[in-house]
């Protein structure tokens, strides 16, 4: 009984503690001042977009489908992942590689006007690679290219909750000058 106490109160001094200090889980962060976007890519119905549009769904964002509906337009422009051989063991064999993923994008206000000029977002993992396990290698590998997918899409959202917080905080050019 006394065990038991013990570790109900650890449990709530860690619950505390951590909490007191602002620590959270990465991507449960609000994005204010935010309604409704239209994502723009070529590749419209990709494994990007579509984790895109599910998480900004996720912050409580509606993606609609016509710009002309949207308060923000997220323009994507170019999209590019890489795979080079970062290290190579003593019998010239691939030991490691550098996974590189980039999203080049823009905002858009709804009227078209750039809140965020043409910005590439990057992002890298390392894995070792064993050419005896080559199968769960590459399902590593997809692993993580889905873990900097999902970074690159936290960064984008970061960048439009700045321009929503910057647009609604900056006068506008309609305001007068007292």
């Amino acid at each position: 009984m006394k065990r038991f106490f013990c570790l109900v109160i650890t449990g709530l001094l860690v619950t505390t503690l951590t909490a007191g200090c602002g620590w959270h889980l990465r991507g449960t962060g609000s994005v204010d001042n935010v309604s409704s976007v239209h994502i723009s890519s070529q590749g419209r119905f990709n494994d990007f977009y579509e984790a895109l549009s599910r998480s900004l769904q996720a912050n409580d964002i509606t993606v609609v489908k016509n710009a002309t509906d949207a308060q923000y337009n997220i323009v994507i422009l170019d999209q590019k992942y890489s795979r080079k051989t970062a290290t190579v063991s003593v019998t010239v064999r691939v030991s490691e590689y550098q996974l590189t993923e980039e999203v080049t994008i823009m905002i858009l206000a709804a009227n078209g006007q750039p809140l965020l000029q043409r910005t590439t977002l990057s992002t890298e993992r390392f894995f070792d690679f064993d050419e005896n396990d080559v199968q769960s290698k590459e399902d590593e590998a997809n692993l993580l290219r889905r873990e900097m997918r999902s970074d690159l899409i936290r960064q984008i959202i970061s960048r439009l909750n700045a321009v929503a917080n910057r647009s609604t905080t900056v006068p506008g050019p309609d305001a007068t000058e007292g």
